[in-house]
């Protein structure tokens, strides 16, 4: 197998149900036989980890890295705009990891592991919510605040299923969204559920956009459904023509809502916002089907 240049590994138990962990000498072996040298960090918090990943820009070839989405959205967000960052390598190793199949990687660590192996590369777009960084979802509303509320304890022990059993409570209590969405100059007035912005396929581990997608077009999907039963989620996932999606660069969005923006799966900004998609200049392992 054709050596990749320098690597640095890090990897944490503080986040999603420790697959990794509990796999790790195979993990360590296969990656040293992909990168050499390789360097292996385990890290205590978040902080030391994001520390670490942009302090390894300019010194590594390759970032390889486990967690969930949240923990990719932080290393991203600290390595946008470095010139001398390194190919990311993502093992899924979250609760859901939604982020993940943006890029082919789904399923086992073992599949993380193999598509590294392959070799297959492709950028990837960033959007930017007020002054905070996002991967592939920003979203408010209904259901919205699930994956920050559900307590990581519940995640570890029962899976997505911990999330699915907020969402049958937030489903039966009606509620909306009052908002204005200027996108790319067009304007809308709308009263919705909930709003998603999206780069990128996957919500709560459903497929909300997978036919036109793209993660480096330099724009974003903002998807807005009609009221209905269960707070119109049957809409997303069944019938897609009372849903509303509008493609654009960039959006100002007025919101009459009382809790946070999810962002990537943890609390973001309140209330209005701008969002804009970039091109990050990163790029990541991925799977021959999403190489550029």
């Amino acid at each position: 197998m054709q050596n990749r240049g320098k690597a640095l590994f890090l990897y944490s138990d503080a986040t999603g149900i420790g697959t990794v962990n509990r796999h790790l000498q195979e993990v360590i072996q296969r990656l040293g036989n992909v990168f050499s040298p390789l360097d292996v960090f385990k890290t205590s918090s978040m902080e030391e980890g994001v520390a670490k990943a942009v302090d390894s820009c300019g010194k590594y070839d390759a970032l390889i890295f486990s967690g969930g989405d949240g923990t990719f959205n932080h290393i991203v967000g600290a390595l946008v705009g470095r010139p001398d960052a390194p190919t990311l390598g993502y093992i899924n190793g979250g609760t859901i990891c939604d982020i993940g199949k943006n890029f082919g990687i789904h399923g086992s660590f073992r599949r993380a592991l193999k598509i590294i192996e392959e070799g297959y590369t492709c950028g990837f777009d960033v959007g930017k919510i007020n002054d905070q960084y996002f991967t592939y979802v920003a979203a408010i509303g209904v259901f919205a605040d699930i994956p920050y509320v559900t307590k990581r304890k519940y995640k570890k022990r029962l899976g997505r299923i911990a999330y699915y059993f907020h969402a049958i409570g937030s489903a039966l209590i009606p509620r909306s969204v009052e908002c204005q969405i200027i996108a790319d100059g067009q304007k809308y007035d709308l009263r919705v559920p909930f709003i998603l912005c999206l780069s990128g396929k996957n919500v709560g581990g459903f497929p909300i956009n997978s036919r036109s997608s793209s993660i480096h077009d330099g724009k974003f999907e903002l998807f807005l459904t009609k009221p209905g039963l269960f707070n119109g989620l049957l809409h997303y996932l069944f019938f897609k023509v009372r849903t509303k999606k509008i493609v654009a660069k960039e959006f100002e969005i007025h919101v009459d809502y009382p809790l946070p923006w999810d962002v990537d799966g943890e609390k973001g900004p309140e209330g209005n916002v701008h969002i804009l998609a970039m091109d990050s200049k990163l790029r990541i392992f991925c799977s021959k089907k999403c190489a550029e």
